[in-house]
């Protein structure tokens, strides 16, 4: 196969392909960019949450913190007349924050507490975390621990101590706020993270501080054998992916460190939220690309028919093209021996007719002494049947190789061929019968013999149809136009009616049978055909006193080189 109906064929399928490829790269394309996008926004929302949650610890610990500071400065002041509830009544922050604030002497015994004291023996808390880290070393820094259950109060909270020193600096005891978490997890529920977020606030042991999850507000847990806990202590803030350990569900976490405090805040949401936000468009670009497929695809298939009926007719119409060119080769050798035998015909009939003629002639010479009127009237009808029949001869080799001939390439003037058409016509026209006014238009393209045939046929029209009793006048007169000439030959003879002036036109078509006028019924459609070989036209309209005016158009051919 060639390669033009190769391309022919599968060019509008090809294209068809590139723009379902086209389509389908944007579609895959845009998509991977809002997905990034909506990663993004969701990242953006996710630390923007976080930070609110940092702030928020921070500040409450901070608080808390200052008060720890106060009652530790208090105490070591004066130890033995320190009142716990005294400072706790002029401190509106213990109040609305703390479970219990207390003070844990150096044996471990709670030697004061906010919290009601059970009869007996003080309670022991020798073995809990704040007091050991305090009691084995002086860090002068706020432990922050894990949540414990309360023996004084009975209820978890996140224990906030900071080291008692006596005046020589020996180890003098612990002072102690313990915090409600849910004052931290409550934020949880003025922000609008979704239903499946978590915040969590961890320590540097793994331990959890404090953690909201819907309406579950269980802390205690340990995150620290998490695939994801190192990233946490690597980089003050980030972003970290992994399953959670409570209930297994992968996540992304937005965290930021308290390093001043030890801890880590963290806001999560499941990875399932992420692509469960993307999926509605991801649907619609999915809906957008299938759609757009269809069209693509109907609309090639669409072209595809047309190209193929396009294709279809192509082919019938070269076929029939190459039938009428055939045809036409045909009726032109057929045209061409056609004309062949009718110029041989004419020519050959041409010598017997003129024998006739002469022969005629000379008997008629030779019957001048017999006095036979019936005799030299047949021979009259023999001379003037012969004469026709030459003139029928002439005109009819004149007409056929018209068709023959191609199209005129020469110039001619008109006044120059009006002159030699007259003389042409001899006595047939007297000269000064007729009036010539075209000396000034331009010349016309016809060869100089087709000029004069022209109006030889036209003016001897004119004197054949004359009126008896009228002298005839005859008057050529032309008009330049917009590149044409219009020549009116108008004559005072018998006239055309309207409605032969379109039949006078056909060969051998007479409006006077018989011997009233001579003619051969070829002179009008000759001088039509001269006409439209050279590209004009010929029309009859009425004349002076109700004779003819025989109107020709003719382009102009002006270039005399």
């Amino acid at each position: 196969m060639s390669a033009r109906p190769f391309l022919h064929r599968y060019s509008i399928p090809g294209f068809g392909a590139v723009l379902l490829a086209l389509l389908w790269l944007g579609v895959v394309d845009q998509d991977a960019r809002l997905e990034k996008l909506r990663e993004a926004g969701f990242r953006l929302e996710m630390s923007n949450y976080v930070r609110l949650l940092e702030a928020h610890t921070r500040s409450v610990v901070r608080g808390l913190d200052q008060v720890v500071v106060h009652l530790k400065a208090v105490w070591e002041h004066d130890p033995a007349h320190f009142d716990l509830a005294g400072q706790v009544a002029i401190s509106p922050i213990l109040r609305g924050l703390t479970v219990q604030a207390g003070i844990i002497g150096d044996d471990g015994r709670l030697a004061a507490s906010t919290a009601p004291m059970p009869a007996g023996p003080p309670i022991d808390l020798s073995d809990r975390e704040h007091f050991r880290i305090h009691k084995e070393a002086d860090s002068g820094a706020l432990w922050v621990g894990k949540p414990v259950l309360g023996r004084a109060s009975g209820k978890w909270s996140i224990q906030l101590a900071r080291r008692l020193n006596r005046p020589d600096g020996a180890f003098g005891g612990v002072v102690v706020v313990s915090l409600d978490p849910n004052y931290i997890a409550d934020i949880h529920s003025q922000i609008e993270l979704g239903p499946e977020s978590t915040i969590v606030v961890l320590g540097r042991d793994g331990i959890v501080r404090a953690r909201a999850s819907g309406t579950d507000r269980t802390v205690g847990q340990s995150y620290a054998e998490a695939s994801f806990f190192p990233e946490l202590w690597e980089r003050r803030e980030g972003f970290a992916r992994g399953a959670s350990p409570i209930d297994a569900t992968p996540r992304i976490r937005a965290f930021r460190r308290l390093d001043d405090y030890g801890l880590v805040v963290m806001a999560t949401r499941p990875e399932d939220s992420l692509r469960a936000a993307h999926l509605y468009e991801h649907r619609l670009f999915l809906a957008a690309g299938w759609g757009g497929s269809a069209l693509i695809l109907g609309g090639t298939l669409l072209l595809q028919w047309q190209s193929m009926r396009q294709q279809a007719t192509e082919r019938r119409l070269r076929a029939r093209e190459a039938e009428l060119d055939q045809t036409r080769v045909n009726l032109e050798r057929r045209n061409e021996d056609l004309g062949q035998f009718t110029d041989i015909l004419a020519h050959h009939l041409q010598e017997p007719v003129r024998l006739q003629h002469a022969f005629g002639q000379r008997l008629r010479g030779q019957m001048g002494k017999i006095e036979s009127p019936e005799a030299l009237q047949s021979l009259d009808y023999i001379l003037a049947g012969a004469e026709r029949l030459r003139s029928l001869l002439r005109d009819v080799q004149l007409y056929v190789a018209l068709d023959r001939a191609p199209p005129p390439e020469a110039r001619c003037p008109i006044a120059a061929a009006v002159v030699e058409a007259l003389r042409c016509l001899g006595d047939r026209m007297p000269r000064d019968q007729v009036s010539v006014a075209c000396d000034d238009l331009p010349w016309v393209g016809l060869d100089r013999k087709r000029a004069v045939d022209l109006f030889a046929a036209l003016i001897g029209n004119a004197a054949t149809y004359r009126r008896p009793e009228t002298p005839l006048v005859v008057r050529v007169e032309g008009t330049r136009g917009d590149g044409v000439v219009d020549i009116s030959v108008i004559d005072n003879g018998l006239g055309i009616p309207p409605e032969y002036r379109q039949r006078v036109f056909k060969v051998f078509e007479r409006l006077h049978p018989g011997r009233a006028f001579p003619g051969t019924g070829i002179g009008l459609p000759l001088a039509k055909k001269i006409v439209e070989t050279a590209g004009g036209t010929i029309a009859i309209e009425d004349g002076v006193e109700g004779g003819t005016r025989i109107r020709v158009t003719l382009p102009i051919r002006e270039d005399r080189a």
